[in-house]
């Protein structure tokens, strides 16, 4: 089973593309989770039963009520997640693991699904073993957002590129490969996913998905870049690893992309960006908010990722690796707020009896 997730404090008006798409290219056993938070409108409920009625699929609207009976059996959870936060995403995700599914996908509600692309297909590499275009870097990172035409010919970084990664001179090795996929992250049209401080200096509009790699491309194994939780599918597996903290601005689907990565190359597996591409019609954002959400993650990335460097991963499984990797944060970064809430939501998060 394929389960899509988003949180809204909108009408996910958008989930009636998705539908259309699903059928268009005949997959059945979709599960659609949305989930409300204080902000979202009364007749959300309402909607996506009457979606669900029209498209065939099941379309499950928590509100916070139905939130937390849900959670009633993860108390230490649901104290951990506040309201008015795009971080209780951690319950669709949860939702969807012990409902069975297989792929995992997170979307934001304001990105819209391309007709002429199958959606779920695309993502549904994720889990298993593929072939596909394989890239390596000379400086251990590769901008994914090289993948995509700007209207001017601009470049520009990803959210959660560190900042000291940038424009470096490197070296990309592109060779064919065959392994297993375990997240596959899908770019973005028009308004893409870059930081606060790159959208008050430039308007970057993004025409198309290059033909360079037309059908995406994988990071080899000590190559890294941040994926983001906008439009992305996980292996089940990766869920018991991959939890969006609350605490830390706008960086959580960051830490939590590079927590994956640092235990996917431990395990010898992928990750995989490119398509399927949606199309972002930004919500209304006030950038210096956004940019005082960012500054933290901005300034301490890089010690997070030496920190994540020296850990030493033994584990077999997601679930394992996570928790030395907490063990390691816990032993090594006392005193400062921030990294204690993060180790704080993955303890709590690993305690689940995945």
């Amino acid at each position: 089973m394929v389960s899509v997730i988003t949180t809204t404090i909108n009408k996910p008006i958008l989930l009636k593309d998705y539908c259309e798409n699903a059928k268009k290219f005949g997959h059945s056993e979709i599960n659609f989770i949305v989930i409300g938070d204080k902000k979202t409108p009364k007749d959300v409920g309402r909607f996506c039963l009457e979606l669900q009625r029209k498209c065939g699929y099941k379309v499950s609207y928590y509100d916070i009520k139905e939130q937390l009976e849900f959670l009633r059996g993860f108390k230490k959870l649901k104290d951990h997640l506040p309201f008015n936060s795009i971080q209780r995403r951690n319950i669709g995700l949860l939702k969807a693991y012990l409902d069975g599914s297989e792929v995992i996908i997170t979307i934001d509600d304001d990105n819209f699904v391309l007709r002429d692309q199958d959606f779920i297909g695309k993502h549904s590499i994720v889990g298993k073993e593929k072939e596909f275009i394989s890239l390596s870097s000379s400086s251990g990172w590769y901008n994914v957002c090289e993948m995509l035409e700007e209207e001017r010919g601009l470049p520009f970084y990803a959210r959660g590129f560190p900042l000291s990664k940038r424009w470096q001179e490197q070296k990309v090795t592109v060779k064919k490969k065959k392994g297993k996929i375990v997240v596959n992250a899908g770019l973005w049209l028009e308004a893409p996913d870059i930081d606060a401080l790159t959208w008050l200096d430039l308007p970057i509009k993004v025409k198309r998905f290059s033909s360079k790699y037309y059908n995406g491309v994988g990071l080899d194994i000590g190559t890294w870049s941040p994926f983001n939780s906008q439009n992305t599918a996980l292996a089940r597996e990766v869920i018991p690893a991959y939890f969006l903290s609350p605490y830390i601005g706008r960086y959580d689907d960051i830490w939590a992309s590079y927590v994956v990565k640092k235990i996917t190359d431990h395990l010898g597996h992928f990750i995989h960006f490119g398509l399927p591409l949606v199309r972002q019609e930004r919500n209304p954002h006030n950038y210096f908010v956004d940019f005082d959400k960012e500054r933290f993650g901005m300034e301490v990335t890089d010690e997070f990722l030496n920190n994540l460097d020296l850990v030493r991963l033994t584990g077999r499984d997601y679930s394992e690796c996570f928790e030395e990797i907490k063990i390691f944060l816990k032993q090594n970064k006392k005193g400062e707020q921030p990294f204690n809430n993060l180790i704080n939501g993955i303890e709590i998060w690993n305690k689940i009896h995945w």
